[in-house]
């Protein structure tokens, strides 16, 4: 839990910085965004994202130790993958939010994309890395050593490709959820920590639901299935609360300033060790 806490930490200047730039000046009256059923909502969503997210990486550590044949070597790989691709993730958005209108419609498209990655993509692509590695070092006299360089270095990048797409995806959440969430300066740390808050708790259930229960009793695929079913709900609740917010954003007289321009002003001294995104 500690390391997905850690590599959820990486890129927290980008995110807030990326906050900051769509905070009104001034709160709306009475925003959607601000009300507590909907930040409760929210905070659900990002729960269950974070126990999708943690049973997905619980899976993939089994299947890349199946198919590397050590799982010491398939823990550091798919935590080193999974790091990576939550920071690149995270980098990206921060660099489009601002022209992102409709954050939450965004996110619920972001989890139908991990749901896909994750049942789709994955599989093909460790398939795919068999292969390769096979007419790499295969037909040789005896096996390569563990310790050997190449496999060593083919099993990393191997991980790195693999996992890049649905990691990235996820990596992209919290950004989306903080710029709805967040409409003052002064709810920066409260909202921001919350989400930090509900995902890590959803972690941890995570891993604790996909090694505990869901891996000994459904096997590697149906695991994978239940993490991706969570995704979808996760797209279908988000999808809701943003057609919620679209209209009372078009609405003058439930939410009167949000006609008015976003400030460009970046605040980036709200850091923290703890957290990077997802």
């Amino acid at each position: 839990m500690s390391t997905y806490a850690a590599a959820i930490a990486q890129d927290q200047y980008s995110i807030v910085g990326s906050v900051s730039d769509s905070i009104p000046s001034q709160p709306p009256a009475a925003s959607v965004a601000a009300s507590r059923g909907n930040l409760l909502a929210i905070c659900l969503c990002f729960f269950l994202s974070g126990v999708a997210a943690l049973t997905y990486q619980v899976a993939w550590m089994r299947q890349f130790a199946l198919a590397y044949g050590t799982s010491e070597l398939a823990v550091a790989a798919v935590l080193a993958a999974y790091m990576g691709g939550l920071a690149i993730g995270a980098g990206l958005i921060e660099r489009r939010i601002s022209c992102v209108r409709r954050p939450l419609l965004w996110y619920a498209g972001l989890e139908l994309c991990i749901a896909v990655a994750a049942v789709a993509l994955v599989p093909v692509g460790l398939r795919i890395a068999e292969q390769v590695l096979f007419q790499l070092f295969g037909g040789q006299p005896t096996p390569p050593a563990a310790t050997f360089g190449g496999t060593t270095l083919f099993y990393l990048l191997a991980a790195f490709g693999i996992l890049l797409i649905p990691t990235a995806l996820m990596g992209a959440t919290l950004p989306l959820l903080a710029r709805h969430a967040v409409q003052d300066e002064q709810e920066i740390g409260p909202r921001i920590g919350l989400l930090y808050a509900c995902n890590t708790g959803g972690a941890v259930f995570g891993a604790l639901l996909g090694a505990l229960l869901l891996l000994p009793a459904l096997g590697l695929t149906s695991t994978t299935w239940v993490a991706a079913a969570i995704n979808v709900l996760v797209a279908s609740l988000a999808l809701m609360l943003s057609r919620g917010a679209a209209k009372c954003a078009t609405d003058p007289v439930v939410n009167p300033s949000r006609s008015a321009p976003l400030p460009t002003t970046r605040l980036r001294a709200f850091a923290s060790p703890v957290w990077c995104c997802h």
